[in-house]
């Protein structure tokens, strides 16, 4: 299936953070960050996490990756003061449950 097939699902492209204007007034219980880089990565969970419902879940895809050691550098520096705290998975995502 496509993401074109579902009602509820809008997919937009571009530069991050060049988009967030045109979603900073909803909320998100899902939001997947695939960026791979450092600033887009921490630029991504700075726009998102305070949107995040309650029990909403973030995902960093590029969390273990050695191609990509940016995103790991991201997620722990902002999740640093934070209740949450990242869980790797086996295939090198990580995730946050948002309290």
């Amino acid at each position: 299936r496509t993401f074109q097939q579902y009602d509820n699902v809008t997919l937009m492209t571009g530069w991050i953070p060049n988009r967030f204007p045109e979603v900073a007034n909803h909320n998100f219980a899902f939001v997947h960050v695939d960026v791979d880089l450092y600033r887009p990565t921490l630029a991504s969970f700075e726009f998102f996490y305070p949107r995040l419902s309650r029990h909403g879940i973030l995902v960093c895809d590029d969390y273990g990756s050695a191609a990509y050691p940016g995103a790991r550098a991201a997620m722990d520096e902002f999740f640093s003061d934070k209740p949450e705290k990242p869980v790797e998975l086996p295939q090198g995502q990580a995730f946050i449950v948002k309290r």
